[in-house]
């Protein structure tokens, strides 16, 4: 079976020359936004995959110069693990990892249908993408209307807990231990090390996907033993 981390990710020739050349500087871009092709690439996958966008390739392709494993070994690698989570969340289920092509091949519908929003607000003159901050708040703001336009983000009114709301939870999720106030933070802080649901479903995405047990071992905040014990609860012996 392929890898998907060998794989290498598709994209438009025009893309490549109105998008990715563009904000790319190592390239020799106009604005020193991106140093490498794949991050520019991650940027329109995350905005396509934020806004359920797929757009189907068109040819001419571009050449093919960088996978997963580029970015793992570029920094990259929680770029690496979102696409991998962004895929599994639009497939909704784990099976598309047991089809690294397929998975591979939705990123780049994905990417490319984000490509095309970036290329539509520009030529709108909406964001020029000349700088970090703007690149940043197309990913975050998320707030689109009907012609895909970027709206101004709600406001949310931060929410603080009681001081009794939050010992009684506590309370009933640890009855054997007395609660105070000042022992709140280290009880938060054992309660991070255990697995909630979505931390079992995104393990054994990630571990069919190719992650060695360091790698998810870094990923979760849990020590290797804690990862091959929970592997093997799921029937996966190391």
């Amino acid at each position: 079976m392929d890898n998907i981390f060998e794989l290498r990710f598709s994209f438009e020739q025009k893309t490549k020359d109105e998008v990715i050349y563009k904000f790319s500087n190592k390239q020799g871009g106009d604005f020193n936004v991106f140093s490498y092709h794949w991050q520019c690439f991650v940027w329109a996958a995350i905005i396509g995959f934020l806004r359920n966008e797929p757009r189907k390739l068109t040819p001419p392709i571009a050449d093919r110069p960088f996978s997963l494993n580029t970015m793992m070994n570029n920094h990259g690698e929680k770029d690496a693990q979102a696409l991998i989570c962004l895929t599994i969340a639009k497939a909704g289920s784990l099976d598309i990892m047991k089809n690294p092509v397929d998975a591979i091949n939705l990123i780049n519908e994905y990417a490319n249908g984000g490509f095309y929003h970036i290329m539509k607000l520009m030529e709108n003159g909406e964001n020029s993408f000349n700088d970090l901050e703007k690149v940043k708040q197309e990913i975050f703001s998320r707030n689109y209307d009907d012609n895909g336009l970027l709206q101004p983000a709600p406001k949310i009114e931060e929410y603080v807990v009681p001081e009794e709301e939050y010992n009684k939870k506590v309370e009933d999720d640890e009855p054997d231990i007395e609660v105070n106030t000042q022992e709140a933070p280290m009880k938060a802080e054992r309660k991070s090390h255990r697995w909630s649901l979505s931390q079992e479903k995104d393990l054994l995405g990630y571990y069919q996907a190719g992650m060695t047990i360091d790698q998810l071992a870094k990923l979760f905040g849990k020590d290797e033993d804690a990862v091959r014990e929970k592997l093997a609860q799921k029937g996966i012996t190391i």
